[in-house]
């Protein structure tokens, strides 16, 4: 079974074509420079910089696959959740594609592909670490920087635990009001290093409590990435998004499809 899958839910213009579970070709750019200047994802931006990408991913992720298009099973494509105008560019190139071809077309969601098991009240835990940086004087993505900066500090600041419950839900959005007030007061005596510390402590912590209780309300033997009784690291290129993980999903969608 050879899959062929897009995915442009954000700021991520990727395609991968995958022989069953596997990859054969992963290609993704990223809009990363376009976007700093925004401080985060700007929609109309972010579709714009899909157009003229999508073409390359293609060329490129069929000429590292060695895979003729004629060849082709299945054409998958994120369908939700993500930037509407961004989905859409998408959605339309795989439709060609899978017309173009005579091929099946398989619309798979975004999270799924993650492999995420739960949901966020409001902001992500990317998009917390995103504005946190901007808060502090860095660039987007803020991820990277903030991971950086803990590195030399020290787990100083009492934060929040937003939605400290036995919930298992999550909320991340306390925690940038709360550096942003501690910014404010401190000014330039703020410690950078140990703040960004106390960040990664604290929703350590959070992703910590919520998952255990997770585990213990439905006793699961494995648990992807986060520990447990296996412990899975995907590598860094198939963590951010990227077109595999698409492919990977429509391969076992397919699998139920037919029973196996």
């Amino acid at each position: 079974m050879i899959i062929l899958a897009l995915e442009t839910s954000c700021d991520e213009t990727s395609a991968a074509i995958l022989e069953n579970k596997k990859v054969l070709s992963n290609v993704t750019i990223s809009q990363i420079l376009e976007q700093q200047k925004y401080g985060g994802v700007m929609p109309s931006l972010a579709a714009k910089l899909h157009v003229k990408n999508i073409q390359k991913v293609l060329k490129e992720t069929l000429r590292i696959a060695k895979v003729p298009p004629e060849q082709i099973d299945y054409v998958a494509y994120t369908e939700k959740p993500g930037l509407i105008i961004c989905l859409q560019i998408g959605k339309i190139v795989a439709e060609t594609l899978a017309l173009f071809l005579n091929k099946p077309l398989l619309p798979v969601n975004h999270l799924e592909g993650h492999i995420y098991a739960s949901e966020t009240c409001d902001d992500a835990i990317g998009e917390c670490l995103d504005k946190s940086a901007i808060l502090l004087g860095y660039n987007y993505p803020g991820g990277p920087i903030i991971e950086k900066l803990a590195q030399t500090g020290k787990n100083t600041y009492q934060l929040p635990f937003p939605k400290n419950d036995e919930t298992l839900d999550f909320s991340f959005s306390g925690l940038k009001s709360e550096i942003g007030r501690l910014i404010s007061k401190e000014k330039e005596k703020i410690n950078v290093n140990d703040l960004a510390c106390s960040l990664q402590c604290i929703v350590a912590e959070i992703l910590t409590k919520k998952l255990k209780r997770a585990w213990l309300t439905v006793r699961a033997k494995t648990i992807i990435i986060g520990g447990g009784i296996k412990i899975f690291f995907p590598e860094i290129k198939y963590s951010t998004d990227n077109a595999t993980m698409i492919g990977v999903l429509a391969y076992y969608k397919t699998k139920n499809e037919k029973g196996e």
